[in-house]
């Protein structure tokens, strides 16, 4: 699918326009508190509710656009009809700037309001760049989960099993250890929980903060033993980068490459994680032993050939 340029923003907004009788449809909410109001209003009335509702969509779509511009984004139409209904489906109401942006996705940061409380919430929207991502690899992951089956020749439906193998990893992870709550998916855009503090401010990676690490360490091998023997899940690419601290705790985030305990590639990924958790831990001071991290998250030696294969991959 050709991307759209930033020049080409306009464009992309005359053909969202195209689709305002679908938005009528779908959030069309007048300020009519009864049936008995409706009776009362007059034909040229709801002819000026709804052109002033019509603009108002139109104007909403256009801050949304340009703001993407701002931001020197560039995605394809269908992407953008994704993010642009999430608005219109009232799951968030802006969003609000980029926490970051990587070659293959980028994470906006987003404001909604709690359908039950009214409380302002703080959301994470993580967008896949079509155009941009490594299908190869992605399919590696995929091929050998039981839970999705689907043709490699589809880059489509490739993409999609890679957001929605994200979303059900943080979901059944989110029951045993501390990650982001997915809320849903659309295509390759994945809503879900900003892990922030009190303020709003994202929280920062581990990488980038000082921690106790004797007790981080022992934190970390345990929640990778739990999401290993009770969740039946591996990460597949842990490090410094994809654990968030919040309240001196570690979150986990970056699920997409994670896989369950059955996958061929299942040890291999777990050795890795072990490996980067080990090396970042002793740059700083902390006493490490991966073989014995593997044992106390399996229960098992760590053989010679699965390490072998591990080095090569």
């Amino acid at each position: 699918m050709k991307n759209v340029k930033n020049n080409d923003i306009n464009t992309v907004s005359d053909d969202l326009d195209k689709d305002i009788s679908w938005d009528m449809e779908n959030i069309k909410e007048y300020d009519l508190k009864n049936e008995n109001e409706k009776e009362h209003i007059t034909k040229k009335d709801q002819q000026r509710i709804d052109k002033e509702y019509q603009k108002k969509i139109v104007e909403r779509k256009k801050k949304f656009l340009e703001s993407l511009k701002t931001e020197n984004e560039v995605f394809d139409k269908r992407t953008l009809m994704n993010l642009y209904n999430l608005l219109v489906g009232k799951h968030v109401d802006e969003l609000s700037g980029i926490i970051n942006s990587g070659k293959e996705a980028v994470v906006f940061r987003a404001e909604g309001t709690d359908s039950e409380t009214g409380e302002l919430e703080e959301y994470a929207v993580k967008v896949y760049r079509v155009s941009n991502c490594d299908f190869k690899t992605m399919w590696k992951y995929i091929q050998g989960d039981p839970r999705f089956h689907l043709k490699r020749s589809s880059t489509r439906q490739i993409i999609n099993a890679w957001v929605e193998k994200e979303f059900r990893n943080l979901l059944r992870a989110g029951d045993y250890i501390n990650t982001p709550f997915a809320i849903l998916k659309r295509e390759n855009v994945l809503l879900m929980e900003l892990i922030c503090d009190e303020d709003g401010n994202p929280c920062p990676r581990l990488k980038d903060c000082k921690v106790d690490y004797e007790k981080f360490y022992a934190q970390i091998r345990d929640d990778i033993k739990t999401l290993y023997q009770d969740a039946k899940l591996v990460h597949g690419d842990l490090s410094e980068y994809n654990i968030l601290v919040q309240d001196e705790e570690p979150v986990y985030i970056d699920f997409s490459q994670g896989v369950i305990s059955q996958h061929p590639l299942s040890k291999t990924l777990l050795i890795r994680d072990i490996k980067n958790v080990c090396n970042f831990f002793k740059r700083k001071g902390v006493k490490t032993d991966y073989q014995e991290f593997y044992k106390h998250v399996t229960g098992s030696e760590l053989h010679l050939l699965d390490e072998e294969l591990a080095k090569n991959y």
